[in-house]
């Protein structure tokens, strides 16, 4: 069974189209679950993490935590998503992210993540 840590905050819009594709999502041996913290990612070991990401424009795996871009950690808020799944690559852990454009056409993005989550 592939887990598939979902991520986004349906309250903001730049943050909301994974939230809103929940309902959308069923495949075969395949395990899409909401999560709302970092600390989540404690919970599992070998999974695929799904959110949105600025700066791309198609749906793509990142498999290597340095393609995240960083920021500058001002204060306790700047720990997000990003920060832990650097910090968990640094304790050997292994996973993938499938980045979804922020703006993407929802039905676009569920073709683009069924396709990519489909084995061949």
């Amino acid at each position: 069974m592939t887990t598939v840590l979902c991520f986004g905050n349906p309250h903001l819009q730049d943050d909301s189209l994974v939230a809103s594709l929940m309902s959308s999502l069923a495949l075969p041996g395949i395990e899409f679950i909401s999560c709302t913290t970092p600390d989540d990612l404690l919970l599992h070991k070998d999974f695929i993490i799904l959110d949105v990401a600025k700066g791309i424009t198609e749906p793509v795996f990142l498999a290597n935590p340095d393609q995240l871009r960083t920021r500058n950690l001002v204060s306790l808020h700047d720990f997000d998503l990003n920060f832990f799944l650097k910090l968990y690559a640094k304790l050997g852990n292994h996973f993938k992210v499938l980045a979804i454009p922020y703006d993407y056409d929802k039905e676009k993005a569920v073709t683009a993540i069924t396709e990519l989550l489909t084995p061949r």
